[in-house]
């Protein structure tokens, strides 16, 4: 294989990056841009909120039963992490889909956005229980 073949073999492989798809589109950039922000944020002050309190944190408080969940800060890392998981798998179906269904990728991207924002707020309420 000559050099100049493979020149243009890696030239060309550019045009099949993964993620490109995502990244050429102004909506879909905005919207992962926006939830990948949202993550880092709610990560940041959860670190910030919790570094100081050592006891277990109230995970669910029901009205009836009053508190039935208890947790450590590891629970509410994983909460983060397995919703950076989830929206990490959405931006790929995203992007895999992007030139059968466009329709079916900007699903998925919006419904990341709402993923990211239910795992806002349930993840403040967390933070200001305790």
């Amino acid at each position: 294989m000559s050099l100049r073949n493979l020149r243009s073999r890696f030239n060309s492989s550019w045009g099949h990056m993964i993620f490109f798809h995502v990244l050429k589109d102004k909506y879909l950039r905005v919207v992962f841009v926006l939830i990948f922000l949202i993550l880092f944020f709610l990560s940041l002050v959860s670190f910030v909120k919790l570094a100081d309190i050592s006891s277990p944190l109230i995970i669910h408080f029901d009205v009836y039963k009053g508190i039935d969940f208890f947790g450590g800060k590891t629970e509410i890392f994983g909460i983060l992490f397995s919703a950076f998981i989830m929206i990490l798998i959405n931006f790929f179906l995203a992007d895999f889909l992007y030139n059968r269904q466009r329709f079916l990728s900007y699903i998925f991207s919006f419904g990341s956005l709402a993923i990211s924002i239910l795992i806002l707020i349930a993840v403040s309420v967390i933070i200001s229980v305790n």
